[in-house]
């Protein structure tokens, strides 16, 4: 019976209206030529036994809302193959309450099936986060497939007819975006509760919060959240989307508010425990009405709450206001596109790709900016303020150094009549202070070489880069090694050695010319070579010159000729940071190393392109 009953459905149908060919190259049909109408009848039987109207058209219509009655789709599928042709059937709408399809096929029982997302993953045909309806079309066959569809709201159904196969890639390449979105997304949640832990500001906290429901809200609506997690929770798959685009703008106000400074949309009478109880009571409204009334009153509240930080932002005077507006125009957008589906102006086609996505992406990454921002000025500005108490502190650290010069002076004026004593101490303090500058002559000076040593420069090093940011010149460092030295001191001895170290630093001396270029020994065979005001070109002359008369240099150790060579790694720059002088030392070792790299008796200058 039910076999001669398709026979007759498929007659009378297969003139009505345009049919979905599946050829042999057939890969993927997006644009479904369908007949829908409007029906009370739950079941088809019911349905094709009352006179129905049904309309044509490509796609469902936008704001489509059926109350009281059920949204009928009718698609021919023409099967011009030779052979058993497996499709699906896509209806790119994850939200939709409940679906069920039935194919009717000439000399062939109707196939049905139900899906929704009333309904538990396990009970779908397909285990995907997707609706799908697979099919099997007969070969050389016309066979029509009836979708009764049931919805609280307007009913957005994009369809698509794909080959399974074609089908498989699509989705491949869709979850792939999809997974580097969201892990880029979570990345963001992870930095700003880690930078949570570490400096307990709140707004980290609640930026935290706001991307992690960032990341499971569209896990939700593209339906993945229900495939991994929560699969048989039906009440939340309904009502989550709701929750969260309110608890979406619960968060976004307060974070923006850190970030501007200014307590947004804020009024006299609403108070901390009062916007807490407003908000805890429409959590509780939105979860108790109907699914699709508390949805769309989620979306109106929080569409109504975009539109007020728009217009707030535009009006303050703040540096970053700029990026802030960008922020909430993203999430305007987020927020009023499905807002504007709920109440029927357009379709719901945008779960058909990512870009949705991708501007909660841009939300969450200008967001996470902005706070690093915010707390990079906050740290700043604690900084300062210390350095202004330390300041004040050696201020009065002064004044009492001095009163207590007044207090040494007053004593010495009551004992100045006692010349012997006040003679001894004189001598006694003349005395200690050349051995106290001698004491600092040795301390500052490399005993081997007569050179200054590198704890003199590391504080001429600091003198000069704080010059060089003041005066905005270009500072050079030449970092000079004698190449293979180690061979020297095996073969001649640690005495030669030494010898060859201090001819080496006297002949850098001698092509000193001016009064400010100071040589240094920075540790064994290597010196550094500070040329304040010199850029690099001058730098390069003066370190070639060196390595050409070093290469010269002829060393009479007893009976033997030391030779040697040298190379060298510059760096100059003008000063940026004037807190890092080690980044000289550091540039100019990197060069010293690239020359040592590429054969050595060469000088290299510093790259930044070649620092890795």
């Amino acid at each position: 019976m039910r076999i001669l009953l398709s026979l007759c459905l498929f007659l009378f149908n297969a003139s009505i209206f345009a049919s979905v060919t599946v050829s042999d190259p057939f890969k993927a049909e997006h644009q479904v030529k369908l007949s829908y109408t409007l029906s009370k009848y739950a079941s088809l039987n019911e349905l094709l036994a009352a006179p129905v109207e049904w309309h044509n058209s490509i796609q469902v219509p936008t704001g489509l809302r059926p109350v009281g009655q059920y949204l009928w789709l009718k698609i021919a599928l023409n099967n011009t193959n030779s052979s058993l042709t497996p499709i699906l059937v896509s209806i790119n709408n994850n939200l939709i309450d409940s679906v069920t399809a039935y194919h009717v096929r000439p000399n062939h029982p109707i196939f049905t099936l139900d899906i929704g997302d009333t309904l538990p993953l396990i009970k779908r045909p397909l285990k995907y986060e997707s609706l799908v309806i697979p099919l099997e079309l007969q070969p050389l066959t016309q066979s029509h497939l009836y979708l009764q569809i049931s919805d609280d709201g307007a009913i957005t159904a994009p369809l698509a007819v794909w080959e399974p196969n074609e089908y498989l890639q699509f989705k491949s390449k869709f979850n792939l975006i999809f997974g580097i979105l969201a892990g880029f997304v979570l990345a963001l949640a992870l930095t700003n509760a880690t930078l949570y832990y570490v400096t307990k500001k709140n707004y980290f906290l609640c930026a935290t919060l706001l991307i992690a429901i960032i990341w499971l809200f569209n896990a939700h609506i593209y339906g993945f959240g229900y495939r991994y997690f929560y699969s048989s929770w039906q009440w939340f798959q309904q009502y989550g989307q709701g929750i969260m685009t309110l608890l979406l703008s619960a968060l976004l106000l307060p974070t923006l508010s850190y970030c501007s400074g200014k307590t947004l949309l804020s009024h006299p009478q609403l108070t901390g425990k009062r916007v807490t109880l407003i908000t805890l009571g429409l959590f509780i409204i939105i979860a108790l009405l109907p699914v699709f009334e508390s949805l769309l009153l989620a979306l109106s509240i929080s569409f109504i709450i975009a539109i007020l930080l728009m217009y707030t932002l535009a009006r303050i005077h703040h540096n970053s206001r700029n990026t802030l507006i960008a922020i909430a125009l993203c999430h305007f957008i987020v927020i009023s596109y499905p807002f504007t589906v709920e109440v029927g102006v357009q379709s719901g086609s945008f779960l058909n790709h990512l870009g949705y996505f991708g501007i909660f992406v841009i939300e969450a990454t200008l967001l996470s900016y902005l706070l690093i921002r915010l707390y990079i000025s906050q740290r700043d500005e604690k900084l300062a303020k210390q350095q202004q108490r330390l300041a004040h502190t050696q201020a009065e650290d002064a004044l009492l150094k001095e009163k207590l010069k007044l207090q040494e002076q007053a004593q010495y004026d009551l004992e100045s009549n006692i010349e012997e004593r006040t003679f001894e101490l004189q001598v006694t303090l003349r005395e200690l202070e050349d051995k106290n500058r001698e004491l600092e002559r040795m301390n500052m000076e490399d005993p081997l070489t007569k050179v200054k040593n590198r704890r003199y420069f590391d504080k001429r090093l600091q003198m000069e880069v704080r010059r060089s940011r003041r005066e905005q010149t270009v500072l050079s460092l030449v970092i000079f090694d004698i190449d293979h030295f180690k061979k020297i001191n095996d073969k001649y001895g640690h005495l030669a050695g030494d010898q060859a170290i201090c001819e080496f630093a006297n002949l850098i001396k001698s092509h000193l010319r001016r009064p400010h270029d100071e040589i240094f020994r920075y540790g064994g065979e290597e010196f550094i070579l500070l040329l304040p005001n010199t850029p690099e070109e001058g730098a390069l002359e003066v370190a070639e010159r060196l390595r050409v008369a070093t290469a010269a240099l002829k060393i009479q150790f007893g009976e033997h000729i030391i030779e040697m060579t040298t190379s060298a790694g510059i760096y100059s720059a003008v000063v940026s940071d004037p807190h890092n002088p080690q980044l000289y030392t550091d540039n100019a070792d990197k060069a010293l190393y690239q020359a040592k790299q590429q054969g050595r008796n060469r000088i290299v200058t510093f790259n930044p392109n070649q620092e890795n």
